[in-house]
């Protein structure tokens, strides 16, 4: 199997993620483990208190430690992106368009959790697509279920403007698999990601949920996830061209 796990934490001692290079080799230990063959690295970029230039510089040398440090190991191969706090306006920002998945024109989009899916929200989201060309990514989508304008937001995806991805853990998770199965069924999603941070906190379990899924949804929907990853592989691989 191939799998791309669109959305980790794994470079060292950029976030809340892997502290250093020995927990970001282990995480990619336990992601091959899991089935995965691709990652992307998405350290949190957040608008109102990091500089652009100094984001770029640190993630940029830390991902270059961490390919250089795997290039003779039988690990996942490692493609830089980011995951991107929501700011209002970002729509129009076309400084957003640093923040893509490797060269694509997909962004992973982070919103404030708890909070309300306001009107501002919701034409910002139409507007990354519309007007900047860019695919949003809805990180973690689950989170924003008891969230005011969740159904809005669920909206924008059937519509078009956006796409999303689950966690992992969610799945597996007996508070969240009820709801995580009802996206998938209804379609409004199209990817799953382990979001992992370390090894103890929120660790890969993408094949467990993987299995979850096939136990009750039936293979062809762990399919689907399987082929969408694959596809945003090919784009990738496409992009570095």
């Amino acid at each position: 199997m191939q799998y791309l796990d669109i959305h980790t934490h794994i470079l060292p001692g950029v976030d809340d993620g892997a502290k250093d290079m020995e927990t970001a080799i282990t995480l990619l230990e336990m992601l091959k483990e899991q089935g995965v063959t691709e990652v992307i690295v998405t350290p949190h970029f957040y608008p109102d208190t990091d500089s652009a230039e100094e984001f770029a510089e640190f993630t940029g040398k830390a991902y270059n430690d961490l390919k250089n440090e795997i290039a003779h190991k039988d690990l996942p191969r490692i493609f830089l992106g980011c995951e991107l706090r929501y700011f209002s306006g970002m729509g129009k920002s076309h400084a957003i368009k640093q923040f893509v998945i490797s060269g694509t024109n997909y962004l992973l989009l982070e919103l404030p959790y708890g909070a309300p899916v306001t009107k501002t929200v919701l034409q910002d989201i139409i507007d990354i697509s519309e007007r900047q060309g860019l695919v949003p990514i809805l990180a973690h989508i689950e989170r924003y279920a008891k969230v005011s304008g969740f159904k809005k937001l669920l909206k924008l995806i059937s519509d078009g403007y956006a796409i999303s991805h689950i966690n992992a853990g969610a799945v597996v998770t007996k508070e969240t698999a009820r709801l995580c199965e009802k996206l998938i069924k209804k379609g409004y999603v199209s990817y799953m990601a382990s979001d992992t941070h370390s090894p103890e906190h929120r660790p890969p379990q993408i094949k467990q949920a993987l299995d979850v899924i096939t136990d009750r949804l039936g293979r062809s929907a762990a399919n689907r996830l399987i082929i969408k990853s694959n596809r945003l592989l090919e784009e990738i691989e496409g992009a570095d061209e």
